[in-house]
């Protein structure tokens, strides 16, 4: 599943590196995080997902309505042509998946300009709840952070 947007940040180049290439930083965005292990550029997550509203159509799913997810992964910046990569993989309720995430970012001292674009296979997960159940609960997911991440950089929250 392919996800893609923009964003663009009052603030400069410098400081949207300094919080998406930070991995405490960034975890801070994504929602439901219970514990965070970071080893240079490598982070460990283990984090929540509130699926009661996708999995209530399934009778006997209720079991499901909080999905601990264990996520393993690693985030580059390249100067050179201003890019900031984020992957890795992980696993809920038996099920494996993995995400290639990547930032080309743009602009001046004041303004940046954050296209993304992301690469999420989320294996059986698709099977278990549905093609496009799983397309509406990332892209939720992926809003929620964005506008976490727009927040924290404009200093609306710390």
């Amino acid at each position: 599943m392919e996800l893609s947007g923009s964003f663009s940040a009052n603030v400069g180049k410098d400081k949207v590196v300094q919080l998406l290439s930070n991995p405490n930083e960034f975890s801070k965005c994504v929602p439901n995080v219970s514990e965070i292990s970071v080893n240079g550029s490598n982070f460990d997550l283990r984090f929540k997902i509130d699926a009661s509203k996708y999995t209530g159509k399934f009778l006997g799913a209720s079991y499901l309505s909080n999905i601990n997810v264990k996520f393993s992964g690693s985030i580059a910046y390249s100067p050179s042509d201003s890019t900031i990569s984020i992957s890795g993989g992980g696993s809920a309720v038996g099920v494996k998946f993995s995400i290639n995430i990547s930032l080309v970012l743009s602009g001046d001292n004041n303004i940046t300009k954050a296209d993304w674009k992301s690469d999420v296979n989320v294996g059986g997960f698709a099977k278990l709840f549905g093609e496009s159940m799983m397309n509406q609960a990332m892209s939720e997911n992926v809003d929620q952070i964005i506008s976490c991440i727009k927040k924290r950089l404009e200093g609306s929250i710390p």
